[in-house]
């Protein structure tokens, strides 16, 4: 099995604390929390799940918890920020994501120098950047694009799905998620 095997949710909710109400066609992105609480909150998540490596206290960014990850836990989508651990991800059969930050064009073109490119996706924060890039900066994004943070508003999700984000991680509001969710499987654009 392979990283391209697996895909993303359109939309991933982000989970700190406590896991959203589950929402059709909706995933889960673990972030910015304990390892006891990860290994809670995936057990209990019953959708798909994604999580930030870098972010989980009590987790050493590192290929035995990429392993712990994938074959414990069974999450098999991985974020990073190290492009070694990516790689290690994908030889897990996971489906692995950069983290870069896309601050300024100079942030941009240095993140996109030391990633390893397919098979590995990019998280691109913050995620409302994507829309403001020129055409040309978003070819050059491996793909999957996930569109990671600041995405607080409707409009700000609806406008990195239609610059090109596979999928986009949010907060909103419970039902703010899943009624573009709902209008994009309506239209046909949500695999």
């Amino acid at each position: 099995m392979t990283g391209g095997e697996i895909r993303l949710p359109r939309v991933l909710l982000s989970v700190r604390d406590r896991l959203p109400a589950a929402s059709d066609g909706e995933g889960v992105l673990f972030h910015d929390l304990g390892l006891t609480d990860l290994i809670r909150l995936s057990a209990a998540a019953g959708r798909p799940a994604a999580v930030d490596m870098d972010t989980i206290e009590g987790l050493s960014p590192d290929a035995a918890a990429a392993t712990f990850v994938a074959e414990r836990l069974g999450i098999k989508v991985m974020i990073t920020r190290r492009p070694a651990l990516a790689l290690h991800a994908v030889k897990l059969g996971c489906l692995a994501l950069l983290h870069i930050y896309c601050l300024d064009s100079t942030g941009f073109e240095r993140a996109l120098e030391s990633h390893p490119g397919k098979p590995v996706g990019t998280a691109l924060s913050p995620g409302v950047v994507l829309e403001h890039l020129a055409p040309d900066q978003r070819e050059r994004l491996p793909k999957p694009v996930l569109a990671y943070g600041l995405v607080r508003r409707r409009e700000d999700l609806d406008a990195a799905l239609a610059a090109g984000a596979a999928a986009v991680m949010t907060r909103l509001a419970h039902g703010e998620a899943p009624a573009t969710a709902a209008r994009l499987r309506r239209s046909g654009s949500l695999g």
